[in-house]
This record gives C-alpha cells, structure tokens and sequence, in this order.
C-alpha cells in the first residue's frame, strides 16, 4: 500500500505530491482511499513509483492483494 511505503521512506504526501509532479489532491485520494491505484493513469502511478522506488506493478499489487479473497469449492 502506498501509505506502508510513504511511511517507509518517510514521505509526506506534500513531498510526494512535489516530488511526483502529481496533483496533492489526487495524491490524498489515493492515500485515504477514494482512489484506487489500479484506476489511475499509467502516467500516475509510473510517477509515484519512481518516487516511491518501486516497480509500477508492485504498486498496483499491493492494494490489489489486501482485496484478493480466496473461494474454495
């Protein structure tokens, strides 16, 4: 979650926000949970993970896998 990885790097979301060149406001969406990261644009999330240092993907999965329910039949 980009929350884990901002606190790991001790990233505000200001600095991300700078730092990204992406909107603060876009930034506290994704942050707070009114936005999805699987939802942005390529460009966003390309953005925050080099900011982050992390690949694209592994951004994208990590909200993806605290979503992943397993049904056994």
């Amino acid at each position: 979650m980009i929350n884990e990885l901002m606190e790991n790097k001790k990233i505000t979301r200001y600095r991300l926000a700078k730092e990204s060149g992406i909107a603060y406001t876009t930034i506290n969406d994704i942050c707070s949970g009114k936005a999805q990261p699987h939802k942005c644009s390529a460009e966003t999330i390309y953005r925050i993970s080099k900011v982050l240092g992390v690949s694209m993907e592994e951004l994208i999965e990590k909200k993806e896998k605290t979503n992943n329910i397993t049904i056994d039949f």
